[in-house]
């Protein structure tokens, strides 16, 4: 299972955009994907929820997994990404709980690494 930084980075890394808003469950940033505000390491943590139920149920029905999500061309995540760390870093710079400030520079490490693996 994915930490709460790898899920951000991840999301970071498909183009969504990070807030300065926090979950009132999780109290992870909260981030704008396609127009939409949500929380991913919520979604995420009820995705592997869904998935454990639905894989159990397809191993039972021997159903196989469908389609790929459709993915964005190198240039464009990169923009997103360059974006996300700038936003990250501002963040950072405002955020008074140096605990918040560890969570929030190690998703810039992490967003940093998954764009070096970009280039």
């Amino acid at each position: 299972m994915m930490t709460e930084d790898e899920i951000m980075a991840a999301y970071l890394l498909k183009g969504g955009k990070m807030l300065s808003k926090t979950c009132s469950t999780c109290g992870c940033p909260l981030f704008e994907i396609k127009g939409e505000t949500l929380c991913v390491v919520c979604k995420e943590s009820e995705k592997n929820v869904e998935s454990k139920e639905k894989s159990s149920s397809s191993l039972r029905n021997n159903e196989k997994p469908t389609g790929v999500a459709p993915r964005k061309n190198t240039r464009e995540l990169k923009g997103s990404m360059e974006n996300m760390l700038a936003a990250l870093c501002e963040r950072i710079s405002d955020e008074p709980d140096p605990e918040r400030v560890l969570v929030l520079m190690n998703s810039v490490k992490k967003g940093i690494e998954a764009y070096n693996m970009l280039s």
